[in-house]
């Protein structure tokens, strides 16, 4: 039979409080069950939390396109899977130029050589983090960034060291 915990048994497996566990089932980010007005946690769906890198989402479109392309990718290389992080937050998909264990960065620089200065920076510190040796302007890239591209390129950068 498969185990089923509270939110206080999955609050002391993380060595979090209660009230986060209980936020982030609202919230989405860890699945659980409501059953009446108590949530519950399959054990299972604890361990694929667990598992998954612990990473700063915007939204869930962004959780849930980060995790098509890692599929699409099947990414374990800390450069892979922090460069698809920062493109799976753009507002257009570049699931085109994934493959296997790598990105066309050709391919993705030639198709997004009209976009935006935000998306152009998230780019390029994107494919500077996949191929150290695509330079990057560090000045160049912040410069251009908003608050929540900040955040995306250093939560990138937590994922790659």
């Amino acid at each position: 039979m498969k185990r089923v915990l509270t939110p206080e048994q999955v609050a002391q497996v993380l060595g979090l409080s209660k009230r986060t566990v209980i936020s982030w089932l609202q919230q989405g980010k860890l699945n659980g069950i409501k059953v009446g007005n108590r949530w519950r946690v399959r054990e299972e769906d604890l361990d694929k939390f667990i598992d998954e890198p612990n990473v700063y989402f915007t939204d869930y479109i962004h959780r849930a396109r980060f995790i098509e392309m890692q599929k699409i990718t099947g990414a374990r290389d800390r450069n892979l899977v922090s460069s698809i992080y920062i493109l799976s937050c753009l507002p257009r998909p570049l699931d085109e130029f994934l493959e296997e264990g790598s990105m066309d960065v050709d391919g993705i620089r030639r198709a997004t050589r009209f976009w935006g200065p935000l998306e152009r920076a998230l780019i390029q510190a994107a494919l500077s983090l996949y191929d150290p040796t695509q330079p990057a302007d560090i000045n160049e890239v912040f410069s251009a960034l908003d608050s929540k591209g900040v955040e995306v390129v250093m939560q990138a950068l937590r994922l790659r060291w």
